[in-house]
């Protein structure tokens, strides 16, 4: 088992491939853009993967997944109901709504506006099998964020709930800044020894959160 941090895109988004070297499988968590790199990564470890999992839809954390998509047709996406209304035939639309970065648009305009359907949802609680991963449901950067909690490793992938000392941003459409408290005490319930792997900037623990002067 292993987990790579890959670092994309203007936001220095975090994308994660967490990978099974035993099964030559593999899970991509929030592909934010440069699909190259990513697919580099996962060749060079000789590992194919088997779904996409996003913790939200904003536009820094979803935009190569076209180009991911179709390099491997069969790769799931994976996403929570409430944020997937960036997503499919409708998303550009939506999308384009909201995205205030004007340059980050003209840039990726082209991937922006070809982004695929997701092909399940995900739910609080659900356990996924392949992955041993957990979801959580943490509302509050976004009204459907995620964050995947591997019980056996001792690792949470948060995405823009919980950072290195921080919190997600909350004034975006959608946001709740009441949520997102919430959320991020729900998730300092967790063991202190538990890695957090945010959507940008470092790695940290619970034991630190516990400190995060935004908590």
């Amino acid at each position: 088992m292993f987990v790579e941090r890959l670092v994309v895109g203007p936001y220095q988004t975090n994308c994660y491939i967490f990978g099974n070297e035993e099964t030559s499988s593999a899970w991509i968590i929030d592909p934010g853009s440069d699909e190259s790199v990513i697919i580099r990564s996962l060749e060079k470890r000789n590992v194919t993967p088997v779904a996409i999992l996003l913790t939200h839809t904003h536009w820094d954390h979803i935009t190569a997944l076209g180009g991911l998509k179709k390099h491997w047709p069969e790769l799931e996406i994976l996403v929570s109901k409430e944020d997937s209304l960036y997503l499919g035939p409708d998303g550009y639309d939506n999308l384009k709504q909201v995205c205030f970065d004007k340059s980050f648009w003209d840039k990726y305009e082209t991937e922006l506006s070809h982004l695929p359907q997701p092909t399940a949802f995900l739910h609080d609680g659900q356990f996924l099998q392949d992955s041993r991963l957990t979801v959580l449901a943490t509302p509050g950067h976004t009204p459907g964020g995620l964050c995947f909690y591997h019980e056996e490793g001792q690792f949470m992938f948060t995405g823009d709930t919980l950072f290195a000392g921080s919190i997600g941003r909350t004034d975006l459409q959608g946001g709740s800044y009441s949520l997102i408290i919430e959320s991020c005490k729900r998730l300092l319930t967790l063991p202190e020894e538990v890695q957090i792997l945010p959507g940008h900037g470092p790695a940290s623990t619970i034991a630190r959160e516990q400190h995060n002067p935004y908590l």
